[in-house]
């Protein structure tokens, strides 16, 4: 087994497939919780968090989008003035989240005025992002958000509007992609060369979940590819962010060329076991993906009595570990403290399993005992339950 990693480390020796001195546990940020309070400061120093930055950078409106903002209670409305004609988005904040409730575009007509509109090349927040990878240090992965192509006109047209477009009227949405990728490339090209080693891409499950094959192969795998070659010529890590059902995509993920994906939900929330991806695609498919999930973050996580969780994810760890993989709930960020709780009591879970021949087997943790763990500074203490660790 390796000496103690420190979290960059083993988080990095997971996505090479290299030997760990522990599977990391790897929630993607830290949810709710203030990075300032003490549950975050644990949070941070006990588990291998992804630490996401927004460099500032509006990809596909560009420097110089004419847009005004103003706020109406909960809503966020923004207006722009395109040529011809003014584009009205709303976003709308609930206690849980914030989501688009009007897209900034209704039909073709207002896809056309917003292409009309002059673009200046914008560029990232190199200062934020050595900033932030200078507060990560060695506590977890920074990483730099990366919408891709088929973001574009999902945003602006709304997922539903898109995807009839992509039925009835094809080569507008082909069309906005490869303008929109053309953009991407130059954001990630300036962003490598300033220093940005490892980029989250989203926006595949556009085609996964919602337009379907031929979309992927049209729309992502044209310009995801390039993508993740430009990143990787530059020595950056190149991880992939795609939820929902999965199985019949995950071969054509793993083809992108990325290191890395989450969050594999599995059922019921997902169709596909993450032993199964693993033997896809993973550690024991020929070493192509880490895999990154296996715990849903607001149904399992937040929900379940600790017992629960510890027993699942003792499971998971005995079907998949040690190589290729981190711990990990669904990649969605919007957790709280039970979930944060869960998370720290996890890496206890993993290092216990990282004794003898790299897992010792926890042959019972009895739930149904009625005992509520203690958690105590790092460690989890559950009384009465009956742990058996054998080499």
């Amino acid at each position: 087994m390796p000496a103690r990693m420190t979290s960059r480390q083993r988080m990095l020796a997971a996505i090479h497939h290299d030997p760990v001195d522990r599977v990391p546990v790897a929630p993607w940020g830290l949810g709710r919780i203030d990075r300032h309070s003490s549950l975050g400061r644990r949070l941070i120093a006990r588990t291998d968090p992804w630490l996401e930055i927004d460099t500032g950078c509006h990809i596909w409106g560009g420097a110089a989008f004419p847009a005004v903002e103003r706020r109406d209670g909960p809503r966020r409305i923004q207006t722009v003035h395109a040529p011809g004609r003014t584009l009205t988005a709303v976003w709308t904040t609930t206690a849980r989240t914030t989501a688009c409730t009007e897209p900034l575009c209704k039909d073709v007509a207002d896809v056309e005025a917003l292409l009309a509109i002059p673009y200046v090349d914008p560029h990232p927040d190199l200062d934020a992002w050595r900033a932030w990878r200078a507060w990560a240090a060695d506590d977890g992965l920074a990483v730099m958000g990366l919408g891709n192509a088929l973001c574009f006109p999902n945003d602006v047209l709304g997922t539903e509007t898109c995807s009839l477009l992509w039925a009835s009227q094809p080569d507008v949405i082909r069309h906005m992609v490869a303008v929109a990728a053309e953009r991407v490339y130059r954001v990630v090209e300036e962003a490598c060369r300033g220093g940005v080693d490892c980029f989250r891409i989203v926006g595949g499950e556009y085609a996964t979940q919602l337009m379907g094959p031929r979309a992927w192969d049209e729309l992502v795998v044209p310009y995801d590819r390039p993508l993740i070659d430009l990143i990787h010529a530059h020595g950056a890590i190149a991880h992939y962010h795609n939820h929902g059902n999965m199985r019949r995509f995950l071969h054509r993920i793993a083809d992108l060329g990325i290191d890395s994906l989450d969050p594999i939900e599995q059922p019921p929330y997902g169709d596909i076991d993450m032993a199964d991806a693993m033997a896809r695609v993973g550690d024991r498919g020929g070493g192509r993906v880490c895999l990154v999930g296996g715990l849903d973050d607001m149904e399992v996580l937040e929900t379940r009595p600790l017992p629960e969780v510890l027993r699942l994810a003792a499971d998971l760890l005995d079907r998949v570990g040690p190589r290729g993989y981190m711990l990990a709930g669904t990649s969605s960020g919007i957790f709280d403290a039970p979930a944060a709780h869960a998370f720290i009591a996890l890496v206890d879970l993993a290092e216990h399993r990282g004794m003898e021949r790299g897992y010792a087997r926890i042959l019972r943790i009895d739930a149904d005992l009625g005992i509520k763990p203690e958690i105590t500074g790092t460690l989890i203490s559950i009384p009465s339950v009956t742990s058996v660790f054998c080499g």
